[in-house]
């Protein structure tokens, strides 16, 4: 009858196993954290495409009609601080 010898690994074998296990986890786990700065990345990037295309939407918008009465006198205030005759301006100080 022949005996069956069991087949041992060597400790080395098994350290050196352990140590790639440990490495390739913790380079799988670093892939997860890079795909989820991605992901957010991708999501910031998506937003602002949509805020892009609804700004590009206002302007052909604008294109389309032209500049009204009231448009030049909205950039007129807001832009140049001009203000209607007889109009008086308060300036909040306080939010500065």
């Amino acid at each position: 009858m022949r005996t069956r010898r069991k087949s041992r690994i060597s400790l080395p074998v098994k350290i050196v196993g352990i140590v790639l296990g440990v490495g390739l986890i913790f380079y799988l786990m670093s892939f997860q954290v890079q795909i989820a700065d991605l992901e957010a990345q991708c999501e910031q990037l998506d937003q602002e495409i949509s805020y892009k295309t609804m700004t590009n939407k206002e302007l052909e918008d604008s294109l389309e009609t032209g500049t009204t009465d009231d448009d030049i006198a909205k950039i007129a205030r807001e832009i140049l601080g001009y203000a209607s005759p007889g109009e008086r301006v308060f300036i909040d100080s306080s939010s500065k």
